[in-house]
């Protein structure tokens, strides 16, 4: 368990290390379109960090509408061609 703990301790400074970095090169950079996908690659990698310290949790799937009386709707039927 204190390994644990201190390997993610290790990762939270290695993440706002990452932050501040992101922050100089977007200052020192511009608004070049090669610096924006930089960013957006860094800001990928700082969330990803994020997530695996649990930082968020992540989205429940909807489920689809249910009908107002509680019943599922039944699927129509085709009828097939005479031939």
């Amino acid at each position: 368990m204190d390994r644990l703990n201190a390997m993610v301790a290790e990762l939270i400074s290695t993440n706002k290390k990452l932050q501040k970095q992101v922050a100089k090169l977007s200052e020192r950079a511009g608004a070049s379109s090669a610096s924006k996908n930089v960013e957006r690659g860094l800001r990928t990698i700082s969330r990803r960090v994020q997530r695996a310290l649990g930082g968020t949790t992540k989205r429940k799937r909807r489920k689809p509408a249910t009908a107002a009386n509680g019943r599922r709707r039944k699927t129509a039927t085709r009828r097939r061609k005479a031939s």
